[in-house]
């Protein structure tokens, strides 16, 4: 054999050897592709089925679940913890991460939350019972405690809250939230005697008589039970025991020389301490309307702090000094 036909039976013979190869190759490359791509998926899928897992478990470990919930400890914030609106929205973006609250509900919400749950406790005053108070032929066994305070703009608000008669008897301390029912709600321009009974006339065609009434020293309240009395719709009138006291600090102190100038140190020491690292020191905030109702708290205040206060100027470079300047 030549060596020509050795060299075209030796190329012939890599040929197939290198076709064969190739085939292998490419068949190989095509299967590790296709279970990269396989794998790829498998693993996406993974990552998507064990967030989805977390979630889950995160949200059975969540104390807010659902907006119910949310909705709940709002209201407990405001009426039990009795804090503000704005608070209430701070406190919950606060802890948001911690309930599992995506969004904080914003004051005016939590405001709609409050007038709904307000509406709802007033829409079925009739039912209320008092079981425990000895109602005399009376047919509400509550006594109702009676308040006119201003509201938006002019208008003046007219609340009937029904407390419990035995309330001392069956409870420590003075009455809360929790111990009172809201009965009605009326706001006018102005409320007179004949107009507050009116008022009442038409809540007791709904909720019945109260065995009494609580009122504040208002003569607008006095006159309103005394023209039900005259309607044949006769009521216990009691005064407030503290409107009577504030009435009493009023009388003994409104004049005297000194209390002016207590109440005008209260309110420098509050522009001075106020947002401050001494802020925790500044005196209590007291509305000027219902000054002697809580004359105690300034008074209190003030003597805690005169013991806990030496004689004299403060020292050199201290805090409290750098804070008068």
């Amino acid at each position: 054999m030549s060596s020509n036909s050795k060299l075209k039976n030796s190329r012939d013979i890599w040929k197939k050897k290198a076709k064969i190869c190739g085939e292998e190759l490419r068949y190989q490359r095509k299967e590790k592709s296709r279970i990269k791509k396989e794998r790829d998926r498998y693993k996406a899928q993974e990552r998507e089925l064990r967030k989805q897992l977390e979630k889950e478990q995160e949200k059975n470990n969540l104390l807010v679940s659902d907006k119910t919930e949310l909705v709940y400890v709002a209201l407990m914030l405001f009426l039990i913890v009795r804090i503000s609106f704005r608070a209430v929205s701070k406190v919950l973006g606060v802890l948001s991460g911690y309930l599992g609250i995506p969004k904080a509900p914003c004051a005016q919400t939590i405001i709609n939350w409050v007038t709904r749950l307000s509406i709802a406790k007033m829409r079925n005053p009739a039912y209320l019972n008092c079981p425990s108070a000895d109602k005399s032929g009376f047919a509400n066994g509550f006594l109702w405690i009676m308040d006119i305070s201003i509201g938006s703009g002019s208008g003046k608000i007219l609340t009937i809250l029904a407390l419990n008669p035995k309330h001392h008897i069956l409870n420590n301390g003075s009455p809360t939230l929790k111990n009172v029912h809201c009965v009605a709600v009326g706001v006018a321009e102005s409320w007179t005697g004949e107009a507050i009974a009116d008022f009442l006339q038409k809540v007791i065609g709904v909720a019945e008589r109260p065995v009494g009434y609580l009122r504040d020293g208002g003569t607008d309240l006095a006159k309103s039970v005394k023209v039900l009395g005259e309607r044949g719709l006769p009521g216990i009138s009691v005064d407030d025991i503290s409107h009577i006291i504030a009435n009493l600090f009023k009388h003994e102190y409104q004049k005297h020389p000194m209390f002016d100038k207590f109440i005008s140190a209260c309110g420098k020491i509050s522009r001075n301490l106020r947002q401050t690292v001494l802020a925790c020191l500044a005196p209590p905030k007291v509305s000027t309307k219902a000054r002697f109702m809580n004359l105690q708290r300034l008074t209190i205040w003030a003597d805690k702090l005169l013991k806990l206060s030496p004689r004299g100027r403060a020292a050199k470079d201290s805090v409290l000094s750098r804070q008068h300047k």
